[in-house]
């Protein structure tokens, strides 16, 4: 995804799902909801503590930015926007009842 230009963060989480370790409670070693370990200690390479869970956020923004980067993508992308209705004739679902 890095090639791309789509790149994510990694973020601890508790191992139930419970809560993410991020921000203030970066520093927490143990889950305030069920108490849990958020991490392993693994003691063959010094004190290393390794999460059981993690979540990768992938931001929104970079995609939709290189989305309208071609003129055609945009063109569909803002289609709702430039859109005139006609009275009476259903031409697209967006036309339809809400």
């Amino acid at each position: 995804m890095k090639p791309l230009g789509l790149g994510y963060q990694k973020i601890d989480i508790c191992p139930n799902f419970f809560m993410l370790y991020y921000l203030k409670n970066r520093e927490l070693i143990e889950c305030r909801i069920c108490g849990l370990a958020c991490y392993k200690l693994i003691t063959d390479r010094g004190r290393t503590f390794i999460a059981y869970r993690k979540l990768r956020y992938f931001s929104i923004t970079p995609g939709l930015q290189r989305l309208f980067i071609l003129p055609k993508t945009v063109e569909h992308m803002t289609w709702n926007h430039s859109y005139d209705a006609v009275d009476g004739v259903i031409a697209h679902p967006f036309d339809g009842e809400g």
